[in-house]
């Protein structure tokens, strides 16, 4: 909470990392951290209403861009009950070979959960 009697902005980059974990949870089987297939590079949000402690909130994450080797996870911080967008977000995902050190562009396999994940264009 921030002197204001508000969630603190940098609260919210852990409501996004939920919704990430989320994914993993989904499409990966992670046993150790080096499984990860990612790295976070960038974040960026629009803050639209002060989030009050105690109000119910849940994180809706989708993919947004598939690239070679990078994705964007869009994302909403809505309230639960009241339905009001409070953050609205960005992230940028660089799949990495944390075993390797490096880089790498995104296998099929792994594109498939992405595109799993892509909202479909009316």
């Amino acid at each position: 909470m921030d002197p204001m009697q508000r969630v603190n902005n940098s609260t919210y980059s852990s409501y996004l990392e939920l919704g990430r974990l989320d994914f993993c949870n989904k499409y990966l089987s992670i046993t150790e951290l080096e499984d990860i297939p990612f790295v976070l590079v960038r974040i960026e949000m629009d803050l639209r209403k002060s989030l009050r402690p105690n109000t119910p909130a849940q994180v809706c994450t989708w993919v947004s861009r598939i690239g070679n080797s990078s994705w964007d996870f869009s994302a909403r911080i809505e309230g639960r009950d009241d339905g009001q967008t409070y953050v609205e977000a960005r992230t940028v995902q660089v799949y990495y070979n944390y075993r390797q050190d490096r880089s790498e562009s995104i296998p099929i396999s792994f594109r498939n959960f992405l595109e799993a994940e892509f909202p479909v264009e009316p």
